[in-house]
Protein backbone atom coordinates (compact mmCIF):
# COMPACT_ATOMS: atom_id res chain seq x y z
CA UNK A 1 0.00 0.00 0.00
CA UNK A 2 1.45 3.47 -0.98
CA UNK A 3 2.11 5.97 1.39
CA UNK A 4 0.99 9.50 0.74
CA UNK A 5 3.33 12.26 1.12
CA UNK A 6 2.39 15.54 3.33
CA UNK A 7 2.15 17.42 0.12
CA UNK A 8 -0.67 14.83 -0.98
CA UNK A 9 -2.84 16.10 1.67
CA UNK A 10 -2.33 20.16 0.70
CA UNK A 11 -4.34 21.49 -1.90
CA UNK A 12 -3.64 25.23 -3.13
CA UNK A 13 -6.89 26.67 -3.98
CA UNK A 14 -5.11 30.20 -5.85
CA UNK A 15 -2.76 27.79 -7.67
CA UNK A 16 -5.68 25.69 -8.88
CA UNK A 17 -7.92 28.56 -9.97
CA UNK A 18 -7.36 28.90 -13.94
CA UNK A 19 -8.35 31.90 -16.11
CA UNK A 20 -10.24 30.56 -19.27
CA UNK A 21 -8.97 31.21 -22.53
CA UNK A 22 -5.43 32.87 -20.84
CA UNK A 23 -1.82 32.32 -20.93
CA UNK A 24 0.08 30.26 -18.84
CA UNK A 25 2.24 33.83 -18.52
CA UNK A 26 -0.83 34.87 -17.53
CA UNK A 27 -1.70 32.39 -14.78
CA UNK A 28 1.77 32.65 -13.61
CA UNK A 29 1.40 36.64 -13.26
CA UNK A 30 -1.94 36.24 -11.47
CA UNK A 31 -1.07 34.04 -9.16
CA UNK A 32 1.84 36.28 -8.29
CA UNK A 33 -0.11 38.97 -7.77
CA UNK A 34 -2.89 37.38 -5.73
CA UNK A 35 -0.61 35.31 -3.75
CA UNK A 36 1.34 38.23 -2.38
CA UNK A 37 1.07 38.61 1.33
CA UNK A 38 1.37 42.28 1.24
CA UNK A 39 -1.73 42.02 -1.53
CA UNK A 40 -4.98 42.61 0.18
CA UNK A 41 -6.95 42.41 -3.21
CA UNK A 42 -6.23 38.74 -3.45
CA UNK A 43 -6.38 35.82 -1.20
CA UNK A 44 -4.41 32.33 -0.90
CA UNK A 45 -5.85 29.40 0.73
CA UNK A 46 -3.51 26.27 1.22
CA UNK A 47 -6.00 23.78 2.86
CA UNK A 48 -4.90 20.68 4.70
CA UNK A 49 -8.06 17.92 3.62
CA UNK A 50 -6.53 16.07 7.27
CA UNK A 51 -7.53 19.20 9.49
CA UNK A 52 -10.58 19.28 10.77
CA UNK A 53 -12.28 22.35 12.98
CA UNK A 54 -15.00 20.89 15.40
CA UNK A 55 -18.25 23.26 15.94
CA UNK A 56 -20.79 22.46 18.63
CA UNK A 57 -23.83 21.00 17.67
CA UNK A 58 -22.10 20.57 13.93
CA UNK A 59 -19.39 18.10 14.81
CA UNK A 60 -16.06 18.45 13.08
CA UNK A 61 -15.47 20.31 9.97
CA UNK A 62 -13.23 20.66 7.31
CA UNK A 63 -11.67 24.55 7.77
CA UNK A 64 -12.50 26.40 4.27
CA UNK A 65 -11.18 29.66 2.80
CA UNK A 66 -14.63 31.37 3.13
CA UNK A 67 -12.86 33.73 5.44
CA UNK A 68 -9.98 34.88 3.29
CA UNK A 69 -11.79 35.02 0.28
CA UNK A 70 -14.59 37.21 1.79
CA UNK A 71 -11.51 39.60 2.75
CA UNK A 72 -10.47 40.05 -0.24
CA UNK A 73 -13.57 40.24 -2.14
CA UNK A 74 -14.28 42.90 0.62
CA UNK A 75 -11.10 44.93 -0.33
CA UNK A 76 -11.90 44.85 -4.02
CA UNK A 77 -15.46 46.33 -3.74
CA UNK A 78 -13.80 48.74 -1.70
CA UNK A 79 -11.68 50.01 -4.17
CA UNK A 80 -13.95 50.06 -7.05
CA UNK A 81 -16.20 52.36 -5.23
CA UNK A 82 -13.60 54.55 -4.70
CA UNK A 83 -12.81 54.55 -8.32
CA UNK A 84 -16.16 55.26 -9.56
CA UNK A 85 -16.72 57.76 -6.78
CA UNK A 86 -13.36 59.41 -8.24
CA UNK A 87 -15.33 59.31 -11.87
CA UNK A 88 -18.29 60.82 -9.92
CA UNK A 89 -16.29 63.81 -8.76
CA UNK A 90 -14.70 64.68 -12.22
CA UNK A 91 -17.97 64.24 -13.60
CA UNK A 92 -19.55 67.07 -10.90
CA UNK A 93 -15.98 69.13 -11.36
CA UNK A 94 -17.43 69.08 -15.08
CA UNK A 95 -20.51 70.25 -14.61
CA UNK A 96 -19.00 73.28 -12.49
CA UNK A 97 -16.22 73.88 -15.29
CA UNK A 98 -18.61 74.37 -18.30
CA UNK A 99 -21.05 76.23 -16.36
CA UNK A 100 -18.54 78.81 -14.81
CA UNK A 101 -16.15 78.94 -17.77
CA UNK A 102 -18.15 79.08 -20.41
CA UNK A 103 -21.84 79.71 -18.76
CA UNK A 104 -22.85 75.65 -20.78
CA UNK A 105 -25.39 73.82 -18.44
CA UNK A 106 -25.53 70.34 -17.11
CA UNK A 107 -21.58 69.71 -18.58
CA UNK A 108 -22.06 70.40 -21.97
CA UNK A 109 -24.34 66.92 -22.45
CA UNK A 110 -26.76 67.01 -25.62
CA UNK A 111 -30.60 67.13 -25.12
CA UNK A 112 -33.10 65.83 -27.99
CA UNK A 113 -33.81 68.76 -30.04
CA UNK A 114 -37.69 69.56 -29.51
CA UNK A 115 -40.03 72.11 -31.13
CA UNK A 116 -37.54 73.52 -33.79
CA UNK A 117 -34.69 73.60 -31.23
CA UNK A 118 -31.48 73.16 -32.80
CA UNK A 119 -28.96 71.32 -31.07
CA UNK A 120 -26.66 73.26 -28.90
CA UNK A 121 -23.35 73.80 -30.65
CA UNK A 122 -19.88 74.94 -28.19
CA UNK A 123 -17.01 76.72 -28.96
CA UNK A 124 -13.78 74.90 -29.92
CA UNK A 125 -12.24 75.80 -26.60
CA UNK A 126 -15.15 74.63 -24.70
CA UNK A 127 -15.44 70.99 -26.67
CA UNK A 128 -10.83 70.58 -26.22
CA UNK A 129 -11.94 71.19 -22.31
CA UNK A 130 -14.88 68.83 -22.44
CA UNK A 131 -13.14 66.33 -23.82
CA UNK A 132 -10.02 66.40 -21.93
CA UNK A 133 -12.37 66.46 -18.21
CA UNK A 134 -14.18 63.27 -20.39
CA UNK A 135 -10.73 61.55 -20.98
CA UNK A 136 -9.91 62.26 -17.24
CA UNK A 137 -12.99 60.88 -15.98
CA UNK A 138 -11.48 57.33 -17.00
CA UNK A 139 -8.17 58.15 -16.77
CA UNK A 140 -8.20 58.95 -12.79
CA UNK A 141 -10.00 56.02 -11.70
CA UNK A 142 -7.93 53.81 -13.49
CA UNK A 143 -4.61 55.24 -12.20
CA UNK A 144 -5.82 54.83 -8.96
CA UNK A 145 -6.64 50.85 -9.19
CA UNK A 146 -3.29 50.86 -10.89
CA UNK A 147 -1.60 52.43 -7.41
CA UNK A 148 -4.24 51.01 -4.80
CA UNK A 149 -4.29 47.12 -6.18
CA UNK A 150 -0.81 47.14 -8.24
CA UNK A 151 -2.69 45.00 -10.41
CA UNK A 152 0.54 43.90 -13.32
CA UNK A 153 -0.78 45.83 -16.47
CA UNK A 154 0.04 42.12 -18.83
CA UNK A 155 -3.17 40.84 -16.21
CA UNK A 156 -5.33 44.42 -16.35
CA UNK A 157 -5.04 44.82 -20.27
CA UNK A 158 -4.75 41.35 -21.87
CA UNK A 159 -3.93 41.97 -25.48
CA UNK A 160 -3.49 37.95 -26.27
CA UNK A 161 -4.63 37.76 -30.05
CA UNK A 162 -8.46 36.94 -29.80
CA UNK A 163 -9.81 33.72 -29.35
CA UNK A 164 -12.67 31.32 -29.89
CA UNK A 165 -14.85 34.55 -31.79
CA UNK A 166 -13.69 36.84 -34.66
CA UNK A 167 -14.28 40.59 -34.21
CA UNK A 168 -16.51 40.39 -36.87
CA UNK A 169 -18.98 38.34 -35.22
CA UNK A 170 -18.14 40.63 -31.91
CA UNK A 171 -19.36 44.01 -34.03
CA UNK A 172 -22.38 41.93 -35.34
CA UNK A 173 -23.92 41.37 -32.32
CA UNK A 174 -23.16 44.62 -30.51
CA UNK A 175 -24.93 46.39 -33.46
CA UNK A 176 -27.95 44.32 -32.83
CA UNK A 177 -27.91 45.52 -29.21
CA UNK A 178 -26.80 49.07 -30.17
CA UNK A 179 -29.98 49.66 -32.65
CA UNK A 180 -32.55 47.54 -30.08
CA UNK A 181 -31.19 49.86 -27.16
CA UNK A 182 -31.10 53.01 -29.10
CA UNK A 183 -34.78 52.10 -29.89
CA UNK A 184 -35.71 51.26 -26.66
CA UNK A 185 -34.32 54.53 -25.15
CA UNK A 186 -36.02 56.70 -27.76
CA UNK A 187 -39.38 55.48 -26.25
CA UNK A 188 -38.60 55.60 -22.84
CA UNK A 189 -37.45 59.26 -23.49
CA UNK A 190 -40.27 60.47 -25.42
CA UNK A 191 -42.34 58.83 -22.67
CA UNK A 192 -40.46 61.10 -19.97
CA UNK A 193 -41.25 63.99 -21.87
CA UNK A 194 -44.65 63.50 -21.51
CA UNK A 195 -44.25 64.06 -17.94
CA UNK A 196 -42.16 67.31 -18.71
CA UNK A 197 -38.51 65.48 -17.73
CA UNK A 198 -36.03 65.63 -20.89
CA UNK A 199 -32.79 63.52 -20.48
CA UNK A 200 -29.25 63.65 -21.76
CA UNK A 201 -29.03 62.45 -25.62
CA UNK A 202 -26.27 60.70 -25.01
CA UNK A 203 -22.54 62.16 -24.11
CA UNK A 204 -21.77 63.78 -27.66
CA UNK A 205 -19.17 67.03 -28.35
CA UNK A 206 -20.56 69.08 -30.82
CA UNK A 207 -18.53 72.52 -31.57
CA UNK A 208 -18.47 75.14 -34.39
CA UNK A 209 -15.39 74.03 -35.91
CA UNK A 210 -14.71 71.57 -38.21
CA UNK A 211 -11.36 70.63 -37.16
CA UNK A 212 -12.90 70.74 -33.45
CA UNK A 213 -15.58 68.24 -34.52
CA UNK A 214 -13.17 65.88 -35.63
CA UNK A 215 -10.99 65.56 -33.18
CA UNK A 216 -13.56 65.72 -30.48
CA UNK A 217 -15.35 63.03 -32.63
CA UNK A 218 -12.44 60.69 -32.34
CA UNK A 219 -11.39 61.57 -29.27
CA UNK A 220 -14.37 60.83 -27.67
CA UNK A 221 -15.51 57.84 -29.98
CA UNK A 222 -12.17 56.13 -29.84
CA UNK A 223 -9.79 57.47 -26.74
CA UNK A 224 -12.71 57.49 -24.23
CA UNK A 225 -14.05 54.17 -25.65
CA UNK A 226 -10.96 52.61 -25.05
CA UNK A 227 -10.31 54.13 -21.61
CA UNK A 228 -13.66 52.45 -20.91
CA UNK A 229 -12.60 49.28 -21.65
CA UNK A 230 -9.17 49.71 -20.26
CA UNK A 231 -11.26 50.45 -16.79
CA UNK A 232 -14.29 48.26 -16.86
CA UNK A 233 -13.39 44.98 -19.25
CA UNK A 234 -8.96 46.19 -18.44
CA UNK A 235 -8.61 46.50 -14.33
CA UNK A 236 -12.21 46.04 -13.14
CA UNK A 237 -12.78 42.64 -14.75
CA UNK A 238 -9.59 41.43 -14.77
CA UNK A 239 -9.31 42.02 -11.08
CA UNK A 240 -12.49 40.02 -9.88
CA UNK A 241 -11.62 36.86 -12.16
CA UNK A 242 -10.17 35.27 -9.24
CA UNK A 243 -13.91 35.35 -7.59
CA UNK A 244 -14.96 33.96 -11.04
CA UNK A 245 -15.54 34.93 -14.46
CA UNK A 246 -20.01 35.19 -13.62
CA UNK A 247 -19.22 37.46 -11.00
CA UNK A 248 -16.52 39.69 -12.48
CA UNK A 249 -19.26 40.35 -15.67
CA UNK A 250 -22.46 40.62 -13.54
CA UNK A 251 -20.11 43.37 -11.10
CA UNK A 252 -18.50 45.46 -14.11
CA UNK A 253 -21.86 45.64 -15.88
CA UNK A 254 -23.41 46.62 -12.78
CA UNK A 255 -20.72 49.62 -12.53
CA UNK A 256 -20.89 50.65 -15.86
CA UNK A 257 -24.29 51.21 -16.53
CA UNK A 258 -24.50 54.16 -13.57
CA UNK A 259 -21.56 55.72 -15.23
CA UNK A 260 -23.42 57.74 -18.02
CA UNK A 261 -25.59 59.05 -15.17
CA UNK A 262 -28.62 58.63 -16.70
CA UNK A 263 -31.29 56.21 -15.73
CA UNK A 264 -32.97 55.75 -18.64
CA UNK A 265 -30.15 53.66 -20.08
CA UNK A 266 -29.26 51.58 -17.39
CA UNK A 267 -30.80 48.61 -18.71
CA UNK A 268 -29.38 48.82 -21.80
CA UNK A 269 -25.45 49.92 -20.71
CA UNK A 270 -25.99 46.92 -18.13
CA UNK A 271 -27.04 44.58 -21.25
CA UNK A 272 -23.90 45.80 -23.28
CA UNK A 273 -21.60 45.58 -20.44
CA UNK A 274 -23.10 41.87 -19.60
CA UNK A 275 -21.98 41.17 -23.62
CA UNK A 276 -19.19 43.12 -23.95
CA UNK A 277 -18.09 41.05 -20.54
CA UNK A 278 -18.62 37.74 -21.79
CA UNK A 279 -16.88 38.19 -25.22
CA UNK A 280 -13.59 39.60 -23.41
CA UNK A 281 -13.35 36.24 -21.39
CA UNK A 282 -14.35 34.33 -24.67
CA UNK A 283 -11.57 35.88 -26.50
CA UNK A 284 -9.34 36.28 -23.81
CA UNK A 285 -8.48 39.84 -24.69
CA UNK A 286 -9.89 43.19 -24.76
CA UNK A 287 -9.24 44.11 -28.08
CA UNK A 288 -12.45 43.18 -29.46
CA UNK A 289 -14.13 44.88 -26.62
CA UNK A 290 -12.37 48.52 -27.79
CA UNK A 291 -13.59 47.99 -31.05
CA UNK A 292 -17.16 47.08 -30.39
CA UNK A 293 -17.17 50.03 -28.37
CA UNK A 294 -15.78 52.41 -30.33
CA UNK A 295 -17.86 51.46 -33.81
CA UNK A 296 -20.91 51.45 -31.44
CA UNK A 297 -20.60 54.68 -30.00
CA UNK A 298 -19.84 56.28 -33.85
CA UNK A 299 -22.78 54.66 -34.85
CA UNK A 300 -24.68 56.26 -32.61
CA UNK A 301 -22.82 59.44 -33.28
CA UNK A 302 -23.61 59.54 -37.20
CA UNK A 303 -27.53 58.70 -36.10
CA UNK A 304 -27.98 61.98 -33.88
CA UNK A 305 -27.37 64.13 -37.05
CA UNK A 306 -30.63 63.13 -38.68
CA UNK A 307 -33.20 64.93 -37.16
CA UNK A 308 -30.85 67.69 -38.05
CA UNK A 309 -30.65 67.05 -41.46
CA UNK A 310 -34.54 66.51 -42.23
CA UNK A 311 -36.68 67.44 -39.21
CA UNK A 312 -37.56 66.70 -35.96
CA UNK A 313 -40.03 64.20 -36.95
CA UNK A 314 -38.74 62.80 -40.55
CA UNK A 315 -35.45 62.06 -38.51
CA UNK A 316 -37.06 60.02 -36.21
CA UNK A 317 -38.41 57.73 -38.77
CA UNK A 318 -35.16 57.43 -40.06
CA UNK A 319 -33.59 56.95 -36.86
CA UNK A 320 -36.11 54.45 -36.62
CA UNK A 321 -35.43 53.09 -39.76
CA UNK A 322 -31.98 52.70 -39.80
CA UNK A 323 -31.72 51.22 -36.20
CA UNK A 324 -34.15 48.12 -38.43
CA UNK A 325 -31.73 47.83 -41.20
CA UNK A 326 -28.82 48.02 -38.71
CA UNK A 327 -30.26 45.18 -36.53
CA UNK A 328 -31.55 42.99 -39.44
CA UNK A 329 -28.35 43.45 -41.76
CA UNK A 330 -26.61 42.49 -38.17
CA UNK A 331 -28.53 39.56 -37.00
CA UNK A 332 -27.97 37.79 -40.68
CA UNK A 333 -24.11 38.02 -40.83
CA UNK A 334 -23.90 37.33 -37.14
CA UNK A 335 -26.19 33.97 -37.90
CA UNK A 336 -23.78 33.25 -41.21
CA UNK A 337 -20.89 33.53 -39.34
CA UNK A 338 -21.85 31.89 -35.86
CA UNK A 339 -23.32 28.61 -38.06
CA UNK A 340 -19.84 28.19 -39.14
CA UNK A 341 -17.96 28.84 -35.75
CA UNK A 342 -20.61 27.41 -33.40
CA UNK A 343 -19.71 30.25 -30.52
CA UNK A 344 -21.90 30.38 -27.60
CA UNK A 345 -22.27 33.00 -24.93
CA UNK A 346 -21.27 30.72 -22.00
CA UNK A 347 -18.76 31.49 -19.77
CA UNK A 348 -16.55 30.01 -17.46
CA UNK A 349 -18.24 29.25 -14.16
CA UNK A 350 -14.91 28.76 -11.83
CA UNK A 351 -15.67 27.58 -8.72
CA UNK A 352 -14.68 29.49 -5.71
CA UNK A 353 -16.22 29.15 -2.07
CA UNK A 354 -18.58 31.76 -2.21
CA UNK A 355 -21.50 31.18 -3.95
CA UNK A 356 -22.57 33.99 -6.22
CA UNK A 357 -25.62 34.90 -4.13
CA UNK A 358 -22.86 35.55 -1.19
CA UNK A 359 -20.48 37.64 -3.44
CA UNK A 360 -23.14 39.61 -4.17
CA UNK A 361 -24.70 40.54 -0.87
CA UNK A 362 -21.04 41.70 -0.40
CA UNK A 363 -21.52 43.98 -3.34
CA UNK A 364 -24.94 45.47 -1.38
CA UNK A 365 -23.52 45.83 2.14
CA UNK A 366 -19.90 47.81 1.13
CA UNK A 367 -20.53 50.88 2.15
CA UNK A 368 -18.26 52.76 -1.13
CA UNK A 369 -20.54 51.25 -3.49
CA UNK A 370 -23.72 52.24 -1.37
CA UNK A 371 -21.79 55.93 -1.34
CA UNK A 372 -21.35 55.54 -5.38
CA UNK A 373 -24.76 54.72 -6.49
CA UNK A 374 -26.26 57.79 -4.16
CA UNK A 375 -24.21 59.75 -6.00
CA UNK A 376 -24.79 58.38 -9.34
CA UNK A 377 -28.52 59.25 -8.65
CA UNK A 378 -28.34 62.45 -7.34
CA UNK A 379 -25.80 63.07 -10.60
CA UNK A 380 -28.94 61.98 -12.43
CA UNK A 381 -31.44 64.05 -11.03
CA UNK A 382 -28.64 66.87 -11.47
CA UNK A 383 -29.06 66.25 -15.38
CA UNK A 384 -32.32 66.22 -15.81
CA UNK A 385 -34.04 69.05 -17.33
CA UNK A 386 -37.44 70.31 -16.43
CA UNK A 387 -39.48 71.28 -19.77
Amino acid sequence: MAVRKEKDYLIDIAARHKYRNQTEAYHKKYLEWRTDPKNPFGYKFVHDSRVRTYVDGEGFLEETPLANERTALVNCYRVMGAALLIMAAVAFVKLIVMQLLFAIPNGGRLYRPRDGETVMMISDSAAYTLLTLNILEYILPIFFIKAATRLPRKIAVPLRKSLNISSTNAVMMMLVIMAIGRVVNGVIAELLFKIKLDIPYYDYIRPTGTTATVICGLGQHVIVAIFIEVLFRGYLLQMFRQFGDSLAIIVTSIAGCLTLYDISQAGYLFCVGIFIGTVTIRSGSIKNACIMRSIARFLNYLLSFLPELVGEFWGKVAELSACILIMFTALIVYMRLNSRQRWSFDVSRSGTYLTLSAKLRQLLVSPLIWMWIVTALAMSVLLVRIV
